[in-house]
């Protein structure tokens, strides 16, 4: 059969052309149907289409991996741009088309790792370790007098631009290396100025800030163009170690008075975490904002420490106030302009900043400002607040977002009732609300570990309602209007709302029907606790004074013991009737429990220690609760035989 396209004899039996792969037409035979010539087509199309692209894959195979080896520099010469681009390989279709064949794994994981630690980190530490080294040596210069001020600030200027012009230098033929450099010419520049207005008084204040601010904003561009975090990184640590390596506490200037040296050190802290507040805007490096938000607390630690007796209360205060506004700032700008997804660590940055400013907040104005701790708890919780609303109202798609400054709002609110109040009842009932707070937002936003530090919350308000709470001036006691109830009552309600938003949970998590059990547990036990010492409370509070009152002791430690034996069998059979009628087994069990305890208080308890009235009523409410309960269960049983074991 002749082929239409390249007119060369083809086998009869073939479907296309064994020369150039065009389409044969197919030899008319009565016994083929038209429905098996059609799929003869549609199958050699379809062949076609797969060699074809797997010639494409192959291509772009190739060059991934020529290009790959120019950046990596591994064992080959660098390559012009020209020479980047292979020369197709040349495939007939008739051919089987071989692909390359992988490297091992092992051996790319290896290569992968040596890489990494030979190309990057190295440079990263020997360019840290360079700047640490030139600025001890430089001040170790300065104590000896080796060279004058003016020219080692020259030098340290020259050296950082130097170090900047030999990264941008390298920047396309070794870009890690070049952005380790440029990182460390920022910092070596933020170092240089640094000392030339606080060391050695060389330029005025407001020039040595103009600079400080060029060095701030030439870092966040260079940092944004390379897109390096290890850049921000080096630039970051030079700026903070500035101040710590010239020793700026030493070095008292003879023109400004301690008082200006503080501020001037604050206003320099202030510029270097605007640099950060600005380059977190445009990238989201949470490492690189960690870092900043620690260092920060350092240095104001450090400031304080060298200049409380010169500053003032407010000054401290205002300058955390705006390191506190630029870190929040830097943990959500990103977020809210570019309108993108948040994550578990910018949740951590955030209860990180809040916490750290009222915490060092708190000590600084303990001594001074204690009536006014919970007015500015409250202030903290309005701050988030209206964050919350400013979030929801840029991005409204961004339910965590917004949440989770309402969380935030919440605690701080809790949290200023126990402090305006003191360590009484309002501290059991701020846990409580945390409680709720930290079960509802770890449903809200997704996230299992805030859930966690609910069970921790709700462990605390339990140890606090046991051992703090239960124990309350017997003289001076009202039945359910005492400090006691206001504490147990909130607690319960926690309780309770908590194991309902665990069960409403739609996640179906490993220990959620534990969870829920255990909460409701909680709140049934600690419900039974409540009232079993609001009666022995109020019987206890006649007979610490009997004479006054006329009552008889005995006759009263008979009613007491009495009432408490009432109260556990009334609640044990409640407990089976709620048990029974909603099918909850665990219930039903600890109502028996409980009655089983209560039969055996009467029978080893009760029987020798009350009086025959007082003992003729326990056995007789005894025996009527328990034929009730042996009633229900008979009652019931059909109902009870198909859960029993449930």
């Amino acid at each position: 059969m002749q082929c239409p396209n390249c007119k060369k004899e083809n086998k009869v039996s073939n479907c296309f052309c064994i020369y150039c792969g065009a389409t044969l037409p197919v030899p008319e035979q009565e016994s083929t149907p038209k429905s098996e010539q059609i799929s003869a087509d549609d199958n050699f199309r379809q062949l076609q289409i797969l060699r074809e692209e797997v010639h494409r894959l192959r291509e772009a195979s190739n060059r991934l991996n020529e290009r790959l080896s120019v950046i990596e520099n591994i064992q080959r010469p660098t390559l012009a741009p020209s020479e980047l681009k292979p020369e197709k390989p040349t495939v007939k279709t008739s051919e089987p088309i071989v692909l390359p064949s992988p490297t091992p794994a092992k051996e790319k994981k290896t290569r992968e790792w040596e890489q990494i630690l030979g190309g990057n980190w190295l440079a990263r530490i020997g360019a840290l370790a360079l700047v640490i080294g030139i600025a001890f040596f430089l001040k170790m210069a300065f104590d000896n007098n080796w060279i004058g001020p003016l020219v080692r600030v020259i030098m340290g200027t020259v050296g950082g631009l130097a170090m900047l012009g030999w990264g941008y230098f390298w920047r396309k033929r070794y870009p890690v290396l070049s952005q380790t450099i440029n990182g460390g010419g920022i910092a070596v520049l933020y170092i240089s100025f640094f000392a030339a207005f606080a060391a050695f008084h060389l330029i005025p204040f407001y020039v040595s800030v103009i600079l400080l601010f060029i060095v701030s904003g030439a870092s966040a561009i260079l940092a944004t163009r390379y897109n390096s975090m290890g850049l921000a990184i080096l630039g970051i640590i030079g700026a903070f170690l500035a101040p710590i390596i010239l020793g700026y506490s030493s070095a008292a200037g003879v023109a400004n008075t301690a008082g200006s040296q503080a501020i001037q050190l604050m206003i320099y802290v202030f510029i270097v975490d605007i640099g950060v507040l600005v380059l977190s805007t445009f990238r989201n490096w949470r490492w690189f904002t960690l870092l900043a938000l620690i260092s920060s607390l350092i240095v104001f630690g450090g400031w304080y420490g060298r200049f409380h007796s010169n500053i003032t209360l407010l000054t401290s205060e205002v300058s955390l106030t705006v390191i506190f506004l630029i870190f929040v700032g830097a943990t959500t700008l990103f977020h809210i302009i570019r309108r993108e997804s948040s994550h578990i660590f910018d949740y951590a940055l955030m209860v990180i900043a809040a916490a750290a400013y009222f915490g060092i907040s708190y000590g600084l104005m303990r001594r001074d400002l204690q009536p006014w701790l919970g007015g500015f708890s409250f202030l903290l919780a309005l701050f988030y607040g209206g964050l919350a609303y400013i979030t929801y109202k840029r991005t409204p798609k961004n339910s965590k977002l917004f949440l989770f400054p309402i969380g935030i709002a919440v605690v701080f609110l809790t949290v200023a009732i126990p402090i305006q109040l003191g360590d009484k009842a309002w501290t059991t009932i701020s846990w409580a609300a945390e409680v709720v707070v930290l079960i509802w937002l770890a449903a809200a936003l997704r996230l299992p570990l805030l859930r966690y530090f609910g069970y921790a919350a709700a462990v605390v308000m339990a140890g606090r309602l046991i051992f703090f709470d239960t124990a309350i001036i017997i003289r001076h006691f009202t039945p359910i209007l005492n400090e006691r109830f206001l504490a147990f009552i909130p607690a319960l309600a926690a309780l309770s709302m908590g194991a309902f938003l665990l069960k409403r949970d739609k996640e179906n998590l490993p220990e959620k029907k534990t969870s829920v059990f255990v909460f409701i547990t909680a709140s049934i036990v600690l419900l039974l606790w409540l009232f079993s010492f609001e009666i022995w409370g109020y019987f206890e509070h006649y007979i610490q004074m009997p004479s006054r009152l006329g009552y008889n002791v005995n006759a009263l430690r008979n009613a007491q013991n009495l009432s408490l034996t009432a109260l556990w069998a009334v609640y044990a059979v409640a407990l089976l009737v709620i048990g029974i009628l909603k099918r909850w087994r665990l219930i039903r069990v600890g109502g028996l429990m409980l009655l089983t305890i209560t039969i055996i208080k009467v029978f080893a308890y009760d029987v020798f220690t009350l009086e025959r009235v007082y003992r003729i009523i326990a056995f007789i409410s005894l025996g009527v609760l328990l034929l009730v309960s042996a009633y229900l269960y008979h009652r019931y049983s059909k109902a009870i035989k198909g859960f029993l074991t449930k």
